[in-house]
């Protein structure tokens, strides 16, 4: 399960994710077929663990779950809300997010909230630009 959920987050990330922040556009087909995967992931997650605790390992919180919304928060970058229409999974982050404490948890994912400052600093980078074509060749993002 745990490799599954990162290849799909990974996939996610690679097709969506990345190319958004790098300002490469991405196509429907692509985005469909990463938000397919993520979808997966995201029915695993509720129905194989979270099920019906309150954390995903059991009634308290545990380094998983810390991981696990983590992974959840990341298509925020790209203001995609993974846990919309997901009452169970909200809840659980909700509970996740008052474990570790409101500001903490804010804090940890402020910049998430930030990609279009994230996508201006990625592009006004001299560094980041010249991989830019290394970057696009590898993932063939001029084809996304």
């Amino acid at each position: 399960m745990r490799k599954t959920m990162i290849d799909q987050t990974v996939n996610c990330y690679l097709q969506t994710l990345f190319p958004a922040i790098m300002g490469s556009e991405v196509s429907k087909e692509k985005m469909d077929m990463a938000l397919e995967d993520l979808r997966q992931s995201l029915d695993l997650l509720e129905e194989k663990f979270l099920q019906d605790k309150l954390f995903l390992i059991s009634n308290k919180i545990s380094l998983a779950d810390v991981l696990a919304v983590v992974e959840v928060m990341q298509p925020l970058a790209v203001a995609l809300d993974v846990l919309e229409g997901r009452p169970k999974l909200s809840a659980w982050r909700d509970r996740v997010k008052k474990e570790l404490g409101e500001k903490l948890f804010e804090e940890a994912h402020e910049r998430i909230g930030d990609s279009k400052g994230l996508q201006q600093k990625m592009q006004n980078n001299s560094t980041l630009e010249r991989l830019k074509p290394k970057y696009e060749k590898l993932f063939q993002l001029s084809n996304l």
